[in-house]
């Protein structure tokens, strides 16, 4: 007979998340927190993963969230377990990934009176988060219910704005007493649409067919076979061109999907005759800096921001917000817009064909080096493969080449850290249940190595790891090479391998140092296994900074 918590506070969080839908919890161990470990994982109508690491377990939720695109919960102790959520909250906030925080907390008359595992943890992810609430220990009527509407709202504001909460629950001693059956019960939940501001699309659509000149840049974005069905539409256009990347996840021949290589080489005289009149923005971050330098110094006319979520200036030059879903507001503009004349879309092709040459011509000509992996890398994607990237150089290496559309790409870039990339990969195949391949660097694997210790590691999950003996990205970069220490406090060399922590953690390992060995691996390694696997990239004996500056020099 399943054994759930006697405390009703308990009974009353976990009924109202299942009468919202929300069934996924990342459970980390604790004693504060046993009451609500208890009755989660003997509750199958829950899915409970168990992972010890409050940091990785924070990121781990995230790659839940951002793969089932509901809200996951994450349950911890009291005291520092709850802030190694933080930089977790930080990515889902900025991403737009729904958490819930669920943290066990000590009784208030406790807080800052030098109890064991005791911090101020109401509001901590006030700056972060988009609702707070601290629950009350009282099981009176009265109080159940105003926890019950404060636990509503919270949630409902976690659906809406596809963004981090908090809710802090205090406990008294004793934690773990027990029954064997609910005093609470919740019907299903049913929420308001989200209501969207009236846009005026015959305004937006007149200005759009009135000039000659538009380039739409899409960032962040999750697949979706709609969104990207209206793009084709509109690229169909010679007056408008439009730019995305890896993780727009939109594909047409007539996209530009390797920005860098077709801005870089060009003077600012050159630079301002591609400015656009009118620039369309949409989803979230671009990687690319350089695509950010051409906007702010070559400022398009009109700026307009279509997101249902963020309004950024990215480029200084905003003049129109539209806030609503993408879609919603294409399925309305795109039947009545008209092609115009134009020579833009010709004049950005001219270049990218040229580029494409030299691009091919500079990767047969280099030794095995970074760039050589990761041209092989991607041609070797198998098809309908989960793609997870990590940060620094390794997305913007994977920026350089062409993607199989089948291959959904992530990356973590809401906040652009390195500290949670291995998580977030684990955690999206977990909850997706898709095979995948987090593609990430020596300094980033060995900074989340704990997400290695997760009980629930799923078999088809594989890393490639580039090992380059440390933080390349700060030789490539203006500045840290100037300052006399870069290898030491930048770089940070290191003689690491991935091979220990492979053996560990129990998955299989392979190492290559030449393109030959890496060509002939990817059959084993992607082949269908009862264990994962890391496949691990020798890089250290090349001149990777140098080779990538020479890349960009080719296309000039």
């Amino acid at each position: 007979m399943r054994k759930i918590s006697n405390k009703l506070n308990v009974q009353l969080i976990a009924e109202t998340l299942l009468a919202f839908g929300i069934d996924h919890i990342v459970l980390s161990p604790g004693s504060r927190n046993g009451a609500l470990t208890m009755q989660f994982a003997n509750d199958k109508r829950f899915k409970t993963y168990s992972v010890i690491d409050e940091r990785s377990a924070g990121f781990v939720a995230l790659g839940m969230a951002q793969q089932i695109q509901k809200p996951v919960v994450v349950c911890c102790t009291s005291g520092s377990a709850t802030a190694n959520y933080y930089p977790a909250i930080t990515e889902a906030f900025f991403q737009n990934v729904p958490i819930i925080v669920l943290s066990a907390d000590r009784p208030e008359h406790l807080v800052d009176n030098f109890d064991g595992q005791t911090i101020r943890q109401h509001n901590i992810f006030e700056k972060h988060s988009v609702h707070n609430v601290q629950l009350s220990e009282s099981e009176e009527t009265d109080d159940l219910t105003r926890n019950m509407l404060m636990t509503k709202y919270a949630l409902i504001d976690c659906i809406h704005k596809s963004a981090p909460i908090h809710i802090n629950m205090p406990f008294s001693e004793p934690l773990y007493e027990s029954v064997t059956e609910s005093s609470i019960e919740i019907d299903q939940i049913t929420i308001d649409e989200k209501v969207y501001p009236e846009i005026n699309v015959i305004d937006y659509m007149k200005r759009w067919n009135s000039s000659a000149k538009k380039l739409i840049l899409v960032g962040l974005h999750h697949p979706d076979a709609t969104f990207d069905q209206y793009l084709k539409q509109l690229a169909q256009d010679d007056s408008v061109v439009i730019l995305d990347e890896v993780t727009s996840n939109i594909h047409d021949t007539r996209f530009f999907n390797k920005i860098d290589q077709v801005i870089f080489p060009y003077s600012d005289e050159e630079l301002e005759a591609l400015k656009p009149d009118i620039l369309l923005t949409i989803g979230q971050n671009v990687v690319s800096k350089k695509i950010k330098k051409f906007l702010r110094d070559h400022k398009p006319t009109q700026h307009w921001h279509l997101d249902e979520y963020w309004q950024p200036d990215t480029f200084q030059a905003l003049t129109d917000k539209i806030e609503t879903k993408p879609e919603l507001f294409l399925e309305q503009f795109v039947p009545f817009i008209n092609p115009k004349e134009s020579d833009y879309y010709t004049t950005w092709n001219t270049i990218r064909e040229a580029n494409n040459i030299k691009h091919n011509n500079y990767i047969n000509m280099i030794p095995f080096c970074d760039l050589k992996a990761f041209d092989a890398i991607i041609r070797n994607y198998p098809e309908n493969w989960q793609i997870q990237y990590g940060n620094s150089t390794v997305i913007r290496y994977g920026l350089l080449f062409d993607h199989n559309p089948s291959n959904p790409v992530f990356c973590n870039r809401g906040t652009s850290g390195i500290d949670g990339s291995t998580s977030t990969a684990i955690g999206a195949c977990l909850a997706s249940g898709q095979d995948t391949v987090l593609i990430t660097g020596d300094i980033s694997f060995l900074y989340d190595s704990n997400a290695l210790w997760n009980v629930n590691m799923p078999k088809n999950f594989r890393i490639i790891l580039i090992n380059n003996g440390g933080g390349n990205i700060f030789k490539f970069i203006p500045g840290p090479s100037e300052t006399d220490v870069v290898e030491d406090y930048f770089v940070t060399k290191h003689h690491h391998t991935g091979e220990h922590l492979a053996k560990m953690f129990d998955f299989d390992y392979q190492v290559v140092n030449n393109l030959t060995d890496l060509e002939n691996s990817f059959g084993d390694f992607y082949a269908e296994s009862n264990r994962p696997k890391i496949l691990e990239i020798d890089t250290r004996n090349a001149t990777n900074d140098t080779i990538l500056r020479g890349y960009f020099s080719s296309l000039k």
